[in-house]
């Protein structure tokens, strides 16, 4: 007489197990995390936001996984798609909470901002105003002019090598305007440690100031036309029009936050103030650029350079 088969039990989160082992697995074997054409790919089609049924993604495994579109028929929608990045130690380490174990294989995934308070804000009247004062001010710093000295001392150390474009990420967007209770813990504060929104507008408008410079450097140094583009998922409609209006040389990209990473090249300088993307990981993957400057560095950058 047989016994009665045991019962196994699953104690360790067998599909997250599986999943963050295949990511180590694929990544130490040469696999990239990110490819240029699947960031295309996705930018493209969250462009049709209304029209399509669902959203594709690419694992890191190579093979993909469709999404449900909430928005498919919305008039006036008040969710807006975006593509977040999940860097290397979220798929091998971190076992996701909120997501399903179909997206644990995936670097990148959508996420949906509500908008409807963006509009209700609106922009700050003066916005554009202050973006032309700080471009003045930055423009006559000896910051600016150690700026354009730095480049011009990389990009000359380098015989030959060309650059044909600054590639930013992460400017933020010019017409910022506080929310209710910014205005509030302002208040609550003692007089002279309170702030204006001229004060909160300051680094968007001087990041873009710094691009500019960028760009003047770059196009000295390489003694050609260089091309200036940008990604931030925050830019409103009036920001943009504001940057054309004031420094029409800038080229918006990758309004979703992904199509912009197509722009990485060898032959770019990339400029990433504030970025929410793993942008040094993103980097590797994709190209070699001639400058990298960024606010902080990657955990896996870190482990890279201490091994």
């Amino acid at each position: 007489m047989t016994s009665p088969a045991e019962p196994v039990l699953d104690c360790c989160r067998s599909d997250w197990v599986a999943s963050s082992q295949q990511s180590f697995t694929l990544y130490h074997a040469g696999a990239r995390l990110w490819r240029q054409e699947d960031l295309v790919d996705i930018e493209q089609q969250l462009e049709h936001v209304n029209t399509a049924e669902t959203f594709t993604l690419r694992r890191v495994d190579g093979s993909h996984i469709k999404i449900k579109n909430p928005m498919l028929g919305v008039e006036n929608p008040i969710w807006s798609p975006f593509v977040r990045f999940r860097e290397y130690w979220s798929l091998v380490r971190s076992r996701p909470r909120n997501l399903p174990p179909e997206i644990y294989g995936c670097s990148y995934i959508l996420e949906w901002e509500n908008m409807s308070i963006e509009e209700y804000r609106g922009p700050h009247p003066d916005c554009e105003a202050w973006f032309r004062s700080y471009r003045e001010t930055w423009q006559a710093s000896a910051t600016c002019q150690s700026v354009k000295t730095q480049i011009t001392h990389i990009l000359s150390s380098e015989p030959g090598k060309t650059v044909s474009k600054v590639v930013c990420f992460g400017l933020g967007d010019l017409t910022f305007r506080s929310p209710d209770w910014w205005h509030i813990q302002n208040r609550e504060r003692p007089e002279h440690e309170q702030e204006t929104e001229h004060d909160c507008a300051l680094d968007s408008s001087v990041h873009h100031a710094v691009a500019l410079t960028l760009k003047e450097a770059v196009t000295a140094a390489s003694r050609t036309e260089v091309k200036l583009v940008t990604q931030d998922p925050s830019y409103t409609a009036e920001s943009k029009s504001i940057v054309g209006r004031v420094a029409p040389e800038f080229e918006f990209v990758g309004r979703h936050g992904a199509g912009g990473f197509s722009e990485l090249s060898d032959d770019c300088v990339v400029f990433a103030p504030f970025v929410a993307a793993p942008i040094n990981q993103i980097i590797a993957d994709l190209a070699r650029p001639a400058v990298i400057i960024t606010s902080k560095v990657d955990e896996l950058v870190v482990m890279t350079l201490k091994q």
